[in-house]
């Protein structure tokens, strides 16, 4: 009886011992699971997908949103740009440039950290390098494309009209990079011609049948805030649907600002809005710019040209978002 007893007692034991250690173990599953799914939320909640500007990397937001200093999409980046150390190295043939006479340009990228690298740049709006050139009064604009050579430079054939200074603004993006801008000062020898200035403001321009309004949404352009400003095209005097325009360098227009003064260098890539065009940016500086608008229509490449006042605004951080809410956006 006494070895009966022993033997139950010591089997609900061992019965005891085994549930107590079951329930410990599920216990510790549940923790660990709940500890697994708690580590993977919070990766989850932290890990927000970065989308940037290619052209200004500094500007970032959400996908499907747009730039607020050039209107580019933003494109998912997560950091894997970075600024790099570039330099776009330029020589001329021949070396004197000469205005009238037609001179080659050769535009050659370098690492500043590894110059003897190749750089590979990617195609931005169907070219490598936008090569943007202006004379030091603004009066004189062209924008061409330098292609690629063997060597490993981009070389493109240009006719200066006049002796004097000149700009020229090399916009660019070495692959794994993010996109770089360069100004290159030319001396052009030959006879010089008066410096135009501009005093009128002109927010409206014409190019053969075409007539192009510039309309900022609060009547006035502002500098140091998020600005959204229409392109209203008319054609012969009738309202004209800019879908109707054919693509220039894949898009409906390429718009180009340059302070006078300063010649601080903005550019603007427009997107359709109904039958406008549809422009928003942040100018960074009060002052008077000259403004060229570029668009494709009838099979002729339209250069038109502005002369815009941005006024002081009040200097507060500049918003990335594009949110149409806090604009009246009247056209």
């Amino acid at each position: 009886m006494n070895n009966q007893f022993k033997t139950l007692t010591a089997m609900c034991a061992i019965a005891a011992s085994l549930f107590l250690a079951s329930c410990n173990n599920s216990s510790n599953k549940e923790n660990s699971t709940a500890q697994t799914e708690e580590h993977q939320h919070g990766e989850g909640e932290h890990h927000e997908h970065i989308f940037a500007c290619p052209m200004h990397p500094e500007v970032t937001g959400h996908e499907g949103e747009k730039c607020s200093k050039c209107g580019m999409a933003l494109v998912h980046s997560d950091g894997t740009t970075s600024k790099g150390n570039f330099q776009m190295q330029f020589t001329s043939s021949p070396q004197t440039i000469e205005a009238g006479k037609p001179a080659t340009l050769a535009f050659t990228p370098k690492n500043k950290d590894n110059a003897s690298a190749a750089v590979p740049l990617e195609v931005q709006h169907e070219k490598k390098i936008h090569l943007i050139l202006v004379s030091e009064d603004l009066s004189w604009f062209n924008h061409i494309h330098p292609e690629y050579q063997a060597d490993g430079s981009f070389t493109v054939e240009e006719t200066f009209p006049n002796g004097g200074n000149y700009f020229l603004y090399a916009d660019y993006k070495p692959s794994g990079s993010t996109n770089q801008l360069e100004k290159i000062d030319v001396a052009v020898k030959g006879k010089t011609v008066t410096a135009k200035t501009y005093s009128t403001i002109q927010n409206t321009a014409t190019s053969d049948a075409f007539t192009i309004t510039l309309k900022p949404d609060d009547g006035v352009f502002i500098a140091n805030k998020a600005i959204h400003f229409d392109g209203v095209f008319t054609k012969n005097g009738k309202t004209f649907d800019v879908n109707q325009l054919q693509k220039y360098l894949g898009a409906k227009g390429h718009m180009v600002a340059i302070k006078t003064d300063t010649k601080e260098y903005v550019h603007l890539h427009p997107e359709v809005e109904g039958t406008i065009l549809h422009f928003h940016t942040t100018f960074e500086n009060a002052g008077t710019y000259r403004v060229w608008l570029q668009f494709m229509a009838d099979d002729k490449l339209h250069t038109t040209d502005f002369f815009i006042k941005v006024e002081q605004g009040e200097v507060t951080e500049v918003k990335t978002d594009h949110d149409h809410s806090e604009h009246s956006h009247k056209h």
